[in-house]
C-alpha cells in the first residue's frame, strides 16, 4: 500500500464510504471549551518571555464540537503565525489566540488579562497533559504542540485537538512531526462504540458517549465552556445518518 489515512465510515452500512457518498446535513452537537494543563509551567512561561512565578496552571484551551474524539487525542495544533496571548483569569493562566481572547472570556463567563504575547512558532514542542490526565491511568500522556496552518483564528480559541484516527488535517500533522503508524490511537469501534479497554467509556456507543464525557470534564475541572450548535455534518448517503 502506498500509506494510511483516515477515511469516512458508517455504523449503518458497517464499512468505509468514499467521499462521493458522503452528504451534509444539518446536526445539533455540543461544543467543547477543553483546557490542556502545561506539564512543564516554566517552559511556556519562558516561550511567553516571562518568568516563572505563582502556582497557577496554565492552559491550552482548545474548542471542538466532536466530543467523542477526545479520548484519542495526541496533539495539540497551533497555527505558526498566529499570535497568541497568556491571560490571566480565575481559573488560571490560558492560552488563546490573542484576536479571540474577548469572545473566549465572554463564552467562558469569566474576567481575564492578557499578560504577554507569542507567535505560535514560539510555542512549538511545548508539551501539555491529556484534559483526564489526573483522572486515570490510560489517560497520563502528553499533547506536544504541532504547528499547522489549518489551525485558524476565525472562531473557536486558534488552538485545535488532534486526534489523529479521525481528521486527515490531523492525521497529516501528527505523521509529519514522527508519529508513527502504529502509535495512533483508534478506539472506536465499526459499531460506533468504544473498544471495552477504553478507559471511563469503554463499550459506549460514541454519540451516547458524549454527554457522558462533558460531565467527566466538568467534574475533572477541565471544561471552560459548553454549548448546543446546529451545525453541518457529513452524513452517509445512503442511511442519513451520521459518520
Amino acid at each position: 500500500y502506498r500509506g494510511l489515512k483516515p477515511v469516512y465510515w458508517c455504523f449503518d452500512c458497517g464499512s468505509s464510504l468514499a467521499e462521493f457518498e458522503i452528504e451534509y446535513a444539518d446536526k445539533k452537537s455540543q461544543t467543547l471549551d477543553v483546557g490542556f494543563e502545561a506539564d512543564e509551567p516554566a517552559k511556556v512561561l519562558a516561550a511567553f518571555g516571562q518568568s516563572a512565578s505563582g502556582n497557577a496552571p496554565i492552559f491550552a484551551v482548545i474548542w471542538t464540537t466532536t466530543a467523542w474524539t477526545l479520548p484519542a487525542n495526541q496533539a495539540l495544533n497551533l497555527n505558526p503565525e498566529i499570535v497568541y496571548a497568556l491571560v490571566e483569569t480565575p481559573r488560571g493562566r490560558v492560552i488563546v489566540a490573542e484576536s479571540l481572547v474577548e469572545k473566549c472570556l465572554a463564552r467562558w463567563h469569566l474576567e481575564g488579562r492578557v499578560l504577554a504575547t507569542a507567535p505560535g512558532e514560539k510555542l512549538a514542542g511545548l508539551n501539555f497533559r491529556h484534559p483526564l490526565y489526573d483522572v486515570d491511568a490510560g489517560y497520563r500522556r502528553l499533547s506536544p504542540v504541532y504547528l499547522a496552518d489549518y489551525a485558524t483564528a476565525e472562531d473557536g480559541t486558534g488552538i485545535v485537538h488532534s486526534s489523529p484516527a479521525y481528521g486527515v488535517d490531523d492525521f497529516n500533522s501528527c505523521i509529519d512531526h514522527g508519529v508513527q503508524y502504529d502509535q495512533i490511537l483508534n478506539p472506536v469501534q465499526g459499531n460506533g462504540s468504544y473498544a471495552p479497554e477504553l478507559p471511563l467509556f469503554g463499550g459506549q456507543n460514541i454519540w451516547k458517549a458524549v454527554p457522558v464525557i462533558i460531565d467527566t470534564l466538568r467534574t475533572a475541572g477541565r471544561l471552560f465552556a459548553t454549548v448546543t450548535i446546529r451545525h453541518s455534518y457529513p452524513d452517509c448517503r445512503r442511511h442519513k445518518t451520521p459518520v
